[in-house]
């Protein structure tokens, strides 16, 4: 009997060594490892960005309305992600950020890391995120609400 049980034990045990050893992307962006991805497709990385800016991301899930129980991205700076702006609109969808966008706040100047984290409808993550390295231009500082009336659309020319 002990060796009829060792025969049923043996593949699960191999099936699950095999699932364990996947090989899969460590880059939390998904891969080909049929985990949720998401990807930052404008700005490119080591772009500079005047604010307000365009984002534009891919997902491979569905990004909608959180009450509607659907994905979402929480986009913030430098690691932190207490600092977030939550994005709702679909795949592909240019998103402007604003000088009002909470992932802005005491950002100044300079290099910095953009990053997005895929996120379920309750807020947790969905194990998938992206970052790029981006300069922001000297108009980036959101110390002050103040408009300089200059001809910037927010647009990446891309």
């Amino acid at each position: 009997m002990s060796r009829s049980k060792l025969l049923l034990i043996l593949p699960a045990a191999a099936a699950l060594a095999l699932a364990g050893c996947g090989g899969g992307d460590d880059s939390g962006g998904g891969g080909g490892s049929g985990g949720p991805s998401v990807a930052i497709e404008v700005p490119a990385d080591g772009d500079t960005l005047e604010v307000p800016f365009t984002l534009v991301v891919d997902s491979s899930e569905e990004l909608g309305s959180t009450d509607e129980g659907l994905h979402h991205v929480h986009v913030y700076f430098d690691g932190n992600d207490d600092a977030y702006e939550v994005i709702e609109s679909p795949a592909g969808e240019d998103v402007e950020i604003d000088s009002d966008s909470p992932a802005l706040e005491g950002i100044e100047p300079g290099e910095h890391t953009l990053e997005v984290s895929l996120r379920n409808a309750d807020h947790s993550a969905a194990g998938a995120e992206d970052e790029v390295a981006v300069n922001i231009g000297e108009g980036g500082s959101t110390g002050g609400s103040s408009d300089d009336g200059g001809s910037d659309d927010g647009r990446y020319d891309y």
